[in-house]
């Protein structure tokens, strides 16, 4: 693990392995890029592969506030440094929303999204949501071990979320203070805009979402397919809220399919 010097007060941890066209792997809300270890490793053979923890997570600079403009300069700049000119990005969850986000800044440099269990309007609200719906379940527990007591909820494969979860925790646990200013951050607190408008695209885009993913919502999907204009959707049907994850030889196949035409064209 390195780190690249954003500003004078942040630093970005990150892991750059493999060769090729660049592929910049980010991950979700409260996790980190041990979140995204295993798909590096399959795509490092091919790819020059890049995973980092965003601010506010992981072994990256902690600020008492920042603002999801801060996440996508601080991915600019890290492609800057790392002199990298444009890259496919996979972004889980939050890190799905950085990279929407950045793409409508920096569209040159981006040559596909693929947005994996990502709601791009409100996912905090459905977490709060379904942590009401259980609270009686996750009463005295902090956020972490909510999360875990909720896994039966938002995943499909329960097992391989367990680990997949555990091993984020033991390579950093996320502080209920930092979860509070990540979160903020997604809001735009204190104001949350549910009315928000998904700027239209015409970079390719595929959207991976499992079946019994309680945070992507059927008008959600909707909403999707007519902003995005390159758009390949796909359901995975034994996976929630981590299809690359509970499917992951499924997922990569998803991906090497949706990638092959500009994998032709280099």
């Amino acid at each position: 693990m390195e780190k690249v010097r954003i500003n004078c007060d942040i630093e970005l941890a990150y892991i750059r392995e493999g060769q090729g066209f660049p592929i910049i792997l980010i991950h979700g809300l409260d996790g980190n890029l041990a979140s995204l270890c295993n798909l590096k490793d399959e795509l490092k053979n091919d790819f020059d592969v890049i995973i980092y923890d965003v601010r506010g997570h992981g072994k990256s600079s902690k600020p008492n506030a920042f603002r999801l403009k801060d996440h996508v300069e601080d991915l600019y700049i890290l492609m800057h440094k790392l002199n990298v000119k444009k890259a496919h990005l996979i972004g889980h969850d939050m890190g799905g929303l950085i990279a929407k986000h950045f793409s409508d800044e920096y569209a040159s440099m981006v040559e596909s999204l693929t947005l994996v269990a990502c709601n791009l309007v409100d996912s905090v609200f459905e977490l709060n949501k379904l942590m009401i719906e259980h609270e009686d379940e996750i009463e005295g527990f902090d956020k972490s071990e909510s999360l875990l007591l909720l896994l039966p909820y938002i995943y499909k494969d329960k097992e391989k979320a367990k680990k997949w979860f555990q091993s984020q925790l033991i390579y950093n646990r996320q502080s209920a203070e930092d979860s509070a200013v990540a979160t903020r951050a997604l809001m735009q607190f204190p104001v949350f805009n549910k009315d928000t408008i998904i700027e239209e695209t015409d970079i390719p885009t595929l959207i991976v979402n499992g079946k019994y993913d309680p945070f992507v919502t059927e008008e959600m999907l909707n909403k999707y397919k007519q902003v995005f204009k390159k758009l390949t959707l796909v359901e995975f049907n034994q996976s929630g809220h981590a299809p690359h994850i509970e499917e992951p030889k499924h997922f990569l196949e998803a991906f090497l399919n949706f990638i092959k035409p500009s994998v032709y064209q280099e």
